[in-house]
């Protein structure tokens, strides 16, 4: 599992948490419950030294489809949180993190002072492409591009 990503419980996996305790492992669940949709796996695995070799646990947790890397492959799955755009916004967050890492904060900053309208999303993703291409690379610029459109649905 790359060290870069950001880990996040699917709908399955929150269900695990809320149903059946015996269903999967202790060390299992306290994995899945440190799992937070912010902190990539390299950061994790530093700070979750309660659960024994972590990095196979998140590795399961992945392979049995309790938690993903990617939100907007839970999409479906995902719980709205009321206020409008900000399923968008979160996805556009885990997004940069997962493409961008420890880069990603200054971009996201930017994404959470628009309204959140796939509009506005769409101008703020267009500034972060430039950002992107100027500080780290045209490639992945064009790939955040890319996806950060798919999610806001143009």
């Amino acid at each position: 599992m790359l060290p870069h990503l950001v880990l996040f419980r699917t709908q399955k996996g929150e269900d695990m948490l809320h149903g059946d305790r015996h269903a999967i492992s202790a060390n299992h669940r306290r994995a899945l419950l440190a799992i937070d949709g912010k902190t990539s796996v390299a950061g994790l695995e530093k700070n979750v030294f309660w659960v024994s070799d972590v990095k196979s646990v998140f590795e399961e947790l992945y392979a049995s489809g309790l938690v993903h890397h990617d939100l907007s492959a839970t999409r479906s799955e995902a719980v709205p949180t009321g206020a409008p755009g900000q399923s968008l916004k979160v996805q556009l967050a885990a997004l940069s993190r997962e493409l961008l890492g420890s880069h990603a904060e200054r971009l996201i900053k930017k994404m959470e002072q628009v309204d959140g309208s796939p509009d506005a999303l769409e101008q703020v993703l267009l500034g972060c492409k430039r950002v992107i291409k100027l500080t780290i690379s045209e490639e992945l610029a064009d790939v955040f591009w890319q996806r950060g459109r798919k999610i806001i649905g143009k």
